[in-house]
């Protein structure tokens, strides 16, 4: 574990919680497959006929069928592998990152929470006992920002180490933002920078001669410990306040960046809409340095980041709205939010698909 990050109390500096997993890539998330399996499996010496996923809605009192008042009730788990080693910090990532799609519809209010934490047969009960203390602090203060009513933690046993996190919410049809109502002459919005992984994948180059030689001639040591602090702040950060401007801003479809490139969602969203239109990207705003860190994975001249098809983890919403809405939207949340937000390309007549220009224009983004 890097100097920089904390060790929980009484574990080895050598201890990393990134080597608790069986693979790496696309930005360390569970496959549905996986996820799926494991909430739907009868827990291990449980009395009661139910599911996973039925044990845990039972003992936080949440009622899938009930609301009142034209409520309806939403429900969304997510689960990442560990993508960095502090897991304070995994926590509020985990959190933030089980909220993306609410926030992505407009729910700006979740009612209760849960964290998981899968314990792998390798880690030891005292390493696993401090990562849990230490996830659940940081998940809890992440909770916080949501105004949520109740967070509960629980943690189950896999083959390798896991979080997650679950949110629940009751909230009016009416009140959703619909996601397929954008119109040709709207604008596409980004509410955080791109490029967490690049940093993530620099930041465990130090050290490593041999790897950090292709890193070296297009960026500093400084420069990448400055831009994996900045993704690690990025991926802990809500997009509640976003979220809550879109329904003021008469946003037209929104979906959040996680799990998969820029592109990926824009073509997702794009495939959403009722009017023949297409999303054409024009700007990527990038996390301080990593457009060039990011030159050390170029293949035949093929740069994943530039090509949007780089991974991003709890990234920002990427919102349709008109032009005017928009420039007022980025105008509030950089007066008053903890980061810009920026115009990033353009709503289109076209075929439902998404792309991005030749000559992609490139926004540093510094903390």
């Amino acid at each position: 574990m890097s100097a920089s990050e904390p060790v929980p109390n009484g574990l080895d500096d050598s201890f990393r919680l990134t080597s608790y997993l069986e693979l790496k890539g696309s930005g360390c998330q569970v496959p549905e497959s996986v996820v799926s399996e494991m909430f739907n499996s009868l827990p291990i010496g449980s009395q009661r006929q139910e599911t996973q996923l039925q044990q845990m809605l039972r003992q936080m009192n949440i009622n899938t069928s009930a609301g009142g008042g034209g409520q309806r009730h939403h429900l969304r788990i997510e689960c990442r592998y560990p993508i960095i080693d502090d897991p304070c910090a995994m926590g509020k990532i985990i959190c933030a990152e089980a909220l993306g799609n609410f926030y992505a519809i407009g729910i700006t209010a979740c009612d209760k929470m849960m964290m998981m934490a899968c314990k792998p047969p390798q880690m030891t009960n005292k390493e696993f006992n401090a990562v849990f203390s230490m996830m659940e602090t940081g998940f809890k203060e992440c909770f916080k920002g949501t105004h949520g009513k109740e967070m509960w933690a629980m943690y189950m046993h896999t083959s390798c180490f896991m979080g997650g996190g679950l949110a629940s919410a009751y909230w009016p049809q009416h009140h959703l933002v619909a996601r397929g109502n954008a119109l040709d002459g709207d604008v596409l919005v980004l509410t955080k920078p791109l490029g967490t992984q690049v940093a993530i994948d620099a930041y465990e180059c130090i050290g490593q001669p041999e790897r950090w030689e292709r890193y070296k001639m297009f960026v500093s040591e400084e420069d990448v410990r400055a831009a994996y602090q900045q993704a690690v702040n990025t991926m802990c950060r809500l997009n509640r306040q976003a979220s809550n401007l879109m329904h003021v801003h008469n946003a037209h479809g929104a979906m959040a960046v996680s799990g998969f490139g820029i592109l990926h969602h824009a073509n997702k969203l794009a495939l959403l809409q009722k009017k023949p239109v297409s999303f054409v990207i024009d700007t990527l705003p990038v996390i301080s340095k990593m457009a060039a860190a990011a030159k050390a994975s170029t293949v035949d001249d093929k740069c994943p980041l530039l090509q949007g098809l780089s991974v991003e983890t709890s990234g920002g919403l990427l919102i349709c709205m008109p032009r005017e809405e928009a420039v007022a939207l980025c105008k509030f949340i950089g007066a008053y939010g903890d980061s810009p937000a920026w115009i990033i390309g353009t709503v289109q007549s076209g075929i439902r698909k998404a792309s991005i220009i030749e000559n992609v224009k490139i926004i540093e983004v510094y903390e």
